[in-house]
Order: C-alpha cells, then structure tokens, then sequence
C-alpha cells in the first residue's frame, strides 16, 4: 500500500508492504531507502518497533487531521493520505455539508465500534476503531450530529473507502 506522509512541509512517498507469512513484519519504503519493520502494539500501550535492528517504543494518536507518533520524547506531526486520494485527511471523512461520512482510510478490521444509530455525538466522540497494519486507529467524529448509520460489526474486514459510520445534522 502506497501512502504520501507529510511532516511539516516536507511530503515523503511511503510504501508498506506486509510479510506474506509473518503477521506484524513488513517492508517499508521511505523515499529510495527500503526497511525492514516489525510493528507490535500493546493493548492500550506503545507500539513497540524494531526497524532495521533497532527497537523503538512509539506513542501513536490521532489528533484533529493529523497522527501524532512521540519516540523517545520527540513528537513528531504526520499527514497521512493514501496514494492517489487527497493529503491530510487519516480519518477518510468526507464532509457531507450537513455532518460527515468517515470511511476506512485503508484495509484492515474493525475492532470496536462506540456508536449506534440514533447516539448524538459532539467533536472528539470515539466512533470506530481500525486494527491496520498491527496498528489500532481510533476515529473520532470531527462534527456534532446524531449517528444515522453504522455500516459495519466488529470483526469486519473493510477495504480502503469503505464507509463506517455516518453522521447526521444535529438538531
């Protein structure tokens, strides 16, 4: 999967391509430097990483349009969008004009899903969380409104654009 990550100014091509047969183990691309990665995320913890040799613990959140990834106290601001799709959008919403739609940003399975139709949500309500690349992204709504549909169960595998949970105009 090819994504466009972009850190302060700079936008950097990045290809991650999964272990046939070892869950959590990939290659990473950044720009021309390949690497090899293993990626563990411990329940409600850090994601513990060992890139080319070297281990890593690493605080990953979402927050407002952007990741947030803190390594040995440096935090560090990612605008992540999928190749080929618009930049700075992690959560896959898609404004509506009247709420909005959050769709899966990539492949991966929903782990848990905080809302039902009918819930009234404000900005910052967990909606769904995505289990991708061994990595669990928790999606919050970004608008008030009330949840019209959810689209998915948890379990689910979802494909890249699939769409998870609608918000409607509150009233």
């Amino acid at each position: 999967m090819r994504f466009n990550v972009t850190v302060a100014s700079e936008s950097l091509p990045v290809e991650v391509v999964e272990a046939a047969d070892q869950r959590g183990r990939y290659r990473v691309r950044l720009g021309d430097q390949w690497l090899d990665v293993d990626a563990r995320l411990s329940p409600g913890g850090p994601v513990s990483l060992l890139i080319d040799g070297r281990s890593y613990l690493a605080d990953v959140r979402e927050e407002n349009d952007e990741v947030v990834v803190t390594i040995g106290g440096a935090s560090h601001r990612l605008r992540v969008a999928e190749a080929g799709r618009s930049a700075g959008r992690p959560g896959g919403r898609v404004a509506t004009g009247s709420g909005e739609r959050l769709v899966a940003p990539m492949p991966g399975r929903v782990v848990a899903i905080h809302v039902r139709p009918g819930d009234r949500v404000e900005p910052g309500t967990p909606l769904v969380v995505l289990e991708a690349m061994k990595m669990e992204n928790e999606f919050r709504a970004t608008t008030a409104g009330v949840v019209t549909d959810v689209a998915v169960t948890p379990g689910q595998p979802v494909n890249a654009g699939d769409l998870l949970v609608v918000v409607g105009p509150g009233r």
